[in-house]
């Protein structure tokens, strides 16, 4: 089955919200030089002016609140031409960066359930959330903007902690200075130079909101086989950007042939990004600067290029409630990098050095419940009962690391790798989503692995026949 990278939604340590809103059509313009205009007395180097025209769904009442992110500020909202009248206050918003959001309240939604939200402000660096501080503008720094969980640079319909929507992006208009360029998500419909500036108009199209992220800087651009690396100009960035380049076409091939198959017509674009920035939005995939200037010398370069790579090839459409939701959308993308690395740099990694490794660190923790460095490990339990609430507790450590690796190398172990890839295709093809029909595919290869599968998934039991060989 072949499905697009747009489908895949990934949410994480959410609660359930109402989704209200069909379409946006979002117009942002970064660092105008004409701030003071617009109420700011302070430098403009750091200034967002934007609008957003949101269309709400049928069902709406009277009453609508929107949320962005706490430096700006609402300029005007507009049905037709006129104005509808707002109120707004600042309040604890733990889904932005900031922890701080504007909450702005429509008493009287317009018949056409049409606004268009008029707005502008700042992103400074934040230090509420240590691995965010990254997300900012600044113009000599360039843009870095998430989304809803990270950056609210556009208007987001449900308060902090509700689960993500999807809705239609019709299209995202950027304007910058000269020598700029624009990375959205989607797809690039044009890009063009007049006068003064650069402007670049994206179409994410039917996406989640916690995927619509934003980058901007003046970087240098290479491209071959429908991967798109966007780097700064810099001597290491430039001499790794071709060889970043060939892995990630090799990797997508890898993917593509073993895992879930994508639209190879879909480009991905690689991003470089300022520390913390590894992350991976529907078909970007950021990378950090001394990823990008490492990636011939430190392998975990590569894993890390490999793990923002893998999440849409591994992880597919399950409700939050289901017990599989954490295996799914956490334990997955962590095995499957190294699982890469074993296929396109086995001189390089042994996995089974690293999963021998891997199982005297899981021992140690459960007779400590100490990490490394002594601090206090979450209580261990099965994998199948950690919720999507607790993604944040047990992700990359214990449980939906070390477990999940050695549970998955277990299963690689005991079918062989010709079975295991075989395996693979049956389980991304029919993508199951409860306990029985999981069982059913392993069980396929593994006929008398029944008992075995139930201690991995439901018990915390690590018993001598469960331990690599």
């Amino acid at each position: 089955m072949k499905i697009l990278i747009s489908t895949i939604i990934f949410l994480h340590g959410l609660t359930i919200g109402a989704q209200i809103v069909e379409s946006y059509e979002v117009n942002a313009e970064f660092f105008p030089n004409d701030a003071q205009m617009w109420g700011y007395a302070v430098s403009p180097d750091a200034f967002m002016r934007a609008n957003s025209i949101v269309e709400l769904r049928g069902s709406v009442e009277n009453e609508v609140n929107f949320y962005l992110h706490g430096e700006l500020k609402i300029d005007s909202i507009l049905e037709n031409g006129r104005r509808i009248e707002y109120s707004a206050t600042k309040e604890f918003y733990p889904y932005d960066y900031s922890s701080i959001a504007l909450k702005v309240t429509i008493e009287a939604v317009p018949d056409s359930r049409k606004i268009n939200i008029h707005y502008s402000g700042f992103f400074n660096p934040s230090r509420a959330r240590a691995l965010s501080n990254y997300m900012r503008i600044n113009r000599n720094e360039g843009v870095y903007l998430r989304a809803y969980g990270y950056s609210l640079w556009f208007p987001v319909f449900i308060e902090s902690n509700e689960q993500s929507y999807e809705a239609n992006f019709k299209s995202v208009n950027v304007k910058l200075p000269l020598n700029f360029r624009a990375l959205v998500v989607g797809e690039l419909i044009e890009e063009y130079e007049n006068n003064d500036n650069y402007h670049a108009t994206w179409k994410p199209g039917l996406m989640d909101i916690t995927e619509v992220q934003c980058s901007a800087g003046e970087y240098n651009i290479v491209e071959k086989n429908n991967v798109v690396v966007y780097h700064y100009d810099n001597e290491g960035s430039k001499q790794n950007a071709g060889k970043i380049l060939d892995y990630v076409i090799e990797l997508k091939q890898l993917f593509s042939d073993k895992l879930i198959q994508t639209d190879n017509d879909i480009p991905i674009y690689i991003n470089e990004m300022p520390k913390y920035g590894d992350i991976s939005s529907e078909n970007v995939v950021g990378i950090q600067t001394r990823v990008f200037n490492s990636f011939e010398t430190d392998i975990y370069s590569k894993l890390t290029i490999a793990h923002e790579l893998v999440h849409p090839y591994v992880q597919y459409p399950i409700s939050r409630d289901n017990e599989f939701y954490a295996l799914i959308i956490e334990g997955f993308p962590g095995f499957f990098q190294f699982y890469a690395a074993e296929k396109t740099i086995p001189d390089l990694f042994d996995m089974e050095e690293y999963m021998k490794g891997k199982e005297v660190q899981y021992l140690e923790y459960r007779r400590t419940g100490k990490t490394r460095r002594g601090n206090t490990l979450p209580k261990e339990k099965p994998i199948l009962e950690i919720t999507a609430d607790e993604i944040g507790v047990y992700k990359d450590r214990f449980v939906l690391n070390d477990r999940v690796h050695l549970f998955m190398y277990d299963l690689w172990m005991k079918m062989g790798d010709e079975g295991f890839d075989s395996f693979l295709m049956q389980l991304f093809e029919l993508q199951p989503a409860d306990y029985s029909s999981f069982e059913k595919v392993v069980l396929n290869y593994l006929p008398g692995y029944k008992a075995k599968l139930n201690t991995w998934l439901k018990t915390t039991d690590y018993p001598e026949s469960l331990r690599v060989k």
